[in-house]
């Protein structure tokens, strides 16, 4: 703001003034039209809008040589917009955009066709010139005929990554009988908003089949390498009886395409090999030893430990027998898979390494456990995981593992190696509540397969069991609308902050979450059709439907020892 100061005036002045009296009070408006508010003001984040529209919805008998024209609030960024127009059925190439201040003119190459509802959305990709996107997707339906298609799916779309801006394609399956969103355009598109949801209005009766297209690089075709893709459960089938579809959900993910390939083989002493591979690898088949074959013209190796790295997996580790010194070796996989099911390519299961003649002296470590050293509010119920850098002596670390609280009460349970370098420890009993326990391992008497002890000077690990009396849970039934589907059902309790908690039920009836800390949670739900326990995406081309997911709509509040019941959750078909 500005600061207007009354000048000194001396008797030379005094005349001057009466001389410039008649312009007073100009001077005091123009001071004071420089006071006000500091410029700029508060920021725009009001979202654009369309206002207005010609012609304008639902109207019917539209001249087919019709020109689109749409109002918005403000201006709007014109090439954000024009990127977000989707026009279906697709009209033709070479549309064109004229801007007039706040109106958008659309003009189509050619006459549209007769008797056809037409549908013009404008997508959350539209933004006005301070960056603000339109808050949801706005359709614009009207129809060259006496009237207006009816038919309507609706749903939402879930994912890792951010949903909103991500497209549903609906392909009429009378056209095309295999549609492949890497190739063909579908007749209908619409767009998700910021919480998922999406709708594609005045569809023709027929049957679709859909895919959640995040078309990140905006080529209007699904491109595996960069884009995420959902697929539909089903084909869905629009009639007079059966005009409207809800909760088609989609689970959309960036799609690995390409299987493993073993990259590299490399001796780390005489009995170590470490083998890499291109990705991520399922565990299952990786401990089993009958699974590789290290051999050269002279001999064979016997692999007597295999183990996924905790830190690193996508590498392998292997103890073997000795290796010949300054030798050859080749090593064959038989068998791996990725985590969406891909084996590995076969053209590249063989890789060679040169032995080595150095024999294992290094000291093997504690890697990392569950629950982590130092974990509080840990469950009652809870299994001890520990992890080595390498394959261990198990009887010595069994005869001297101790797990006891601070009285020095010793916890009894079941010792289990998944593979050597993989402790579980299983407590008989439930822990006792607020309780600290100690695991202890000497660290001279515990030794690796081959006889060096821990390099650890002390190791003792330590948790804080939880009090139950702050926990709570939720409770209710589950019934599936679909009485010919199978499989198990998987429901994740998911809180505003920290990680879901999953339990697996295997057929219609009661559910209970226990131990969950009091909060907000979000219920998730699939059901495993294929029997694999995992979600299954799906594939796109050729066709496997994805299996079905649902999100219960309500958001469920706990408290502690208030625990929520009768939560009947009706999974749609």
């Amino acid at each position: 703001m500005s600061v207007n100061r009354t000048p000194v005036i001396n008797r030379k002045t005094l005349m001057q003034i009466k001389v410039y009296k008649v312009f007073i009070p100009i001077i005091i408006f123009l001071a004071c039209a420089k006071q006000g508010f500091p410029p700029g003001g508060p920021v725009d984040k009001r979202p654009p809008n369309v206002i207005e529209t010609e012609p304008k919805k639902d109207t019917t008998n539209v001249p087919v040589d019709t020109k689109i024209e749409i109002l918005f609030s403000e201006p709007v960024e014109h090439q954000s917009c024009e990127e977000s127009i989707f026009i279906t059925p697709f009209p033709g190439e070479d549309i064109k955009y004229k801007w007039k201040g706040k109106k958008l003119i659309i003009q189509f190459p050619d006459k549209l066709a007769e008797n056809r509802t037409y549908i013009i959305t404008i997508g959350t990709g539209t933004r006005d010139r301070r960056n603000n996107a339109m808050k949801s997707s706005y359709s614009l339906a009207f129809s060259t005929g006496p009237e207006l298609d009816v038919a309507a799916i609706d749903g939402h779309i879930y994912g890792d990554a951010r949903v909103e801006g991500t497209q549903v394609w609906a392909y009429d399956l009378s056209e095309n009988a295999q549609p492949n969103p890497s190739a063909n355009f579908p007749l209908y598109i619409t767009q998700a908003g910021d919480d998922g949801y999406y709708n594609l209005s005045h569809m023709a009766y027929g049957k679709y089949r859909l895919f959640a297209v995040q078309d990140r690089d905006v080529n209007n075709k699904y491109d595996a390498e960069y884009d995420l893709l959902g697929v539909a459960s089903k084909d869905i089938s629009l009639s007079l009886s059966n005009p409207d579809v809800t909760g088609l959900n989609f689970q959309i993910v960036l799609r690995d395409t390409t299987p493993p390939v073993l990259r590299s083989a490399a001796a780390e002493d005489r009995q170590h090999v470490n083998l890499r591979f291109s990705e991520i690898l399922l565990p299952d088949s990786l401990s089993n030893t009958d699974n590789y074959f290290i051999h050269n013209s002279l001999d064979t190796l016997v692999t007597m430990e295999a183990y996924q790295d905790v830190q690193n997996p996508y590498i392998v580790h292997l103890t073997t027998e000795k290796q010949r010194a300054d030798t050859s070796y080749t090593v064959d996989v038989s068998f791996a898979r990725d985590l969406v099911g891909y084996q590995l390519e076969r053209d590249t299961v063989t890789v060679q390494f040169k032995s080595s003649g150095v024999p294992d002296t290094l000291k093997p470590k504690f890697v990392t456990m569950q629950p982590p050293d130092s974990a509080k509010n840990v469950s009652l119920e809870t299994d001890v995981h520990i992890f080595f850098s390498e394959t261990m002596d198990k009887i010595s670390v069994e005869k001297f593992f101790t797990f006891a609280d601070t009285l020095g009460d010793t916890v009894k349970g079941e010792i289990k190696w998944p593979n050597g370098a993989h402790l579980i420890f299983m407590p008989e009993e439930k822990l006792k509540s607020e309780t600290l326990y100690f695991i202890n391992l000497p660290v001279d008497s515990v030794f690796d397969f081959f006889g060096n002890s821990l390099e650890d000077t002390l190791f003792e690990k330590r948790f804080l069991t939880v009090n139950p009396d702050t926990l709570s849970g939720i409770s209710g039934s589950i019934r599936d609308e679909d009485s010919t589907a199978a499989g198990a059902f998987y429901l994740q309790a998911v809180p505003v902050q920290g990680p879901p908690k999953e339990i697996r039920v295997e057929e219609e009836g009661e559910f209970i979450f226990k131990d969950l800390f009091p909060g907000i949670y979000t219920i998730r739900v699939f059901r495993d059709s294929d029997n694999n326990y995992q979600y299954s995406y799906g594939e796109a081309f050729p066709f496997i439907p994805a299996e079905r997911i649902y999100v219960y709509p309500d958001s469920i509040k706990i408290r502690s020892r208030w625990p929520d019941e009768g939560e009947n959750i009706v999974f749609p078909k």
